[in-house]
């Protein structure tokens, strides 16, 4: 077991996602594996917009094919 030092603020915001009975490991134990969930969503859009870039049209260059 390790002990950290948390700002006032910071665990007034952990107590209102702490639900009834749920320990402050549980509460940051979900919290990193939402980040991690999202955080590989993320990357993985990224990756994918990356690779379909040029089925993409630039607006400039869509506005002006338009004569918008």
């Amino acid at each position: 077991m390790t002990t950290i030092s948390l700002n006032p603020k910071t665990v007034e915001k952990l107590n209102k996602i702490k639900k009834e009975g749920e320990s402050f490991d549980e509460v940051i134990e979900k919290l990193i594996e939402t980040y991690e969930e999202l955080s590989n969503y993320i990357e993985e859009k990224w990756s994918k917009l990356q690779r379909d870039k040029e089925k993409f049209i630039n607006l400039d260059n869509y506005t002006a094919q338009r004569g918008l």
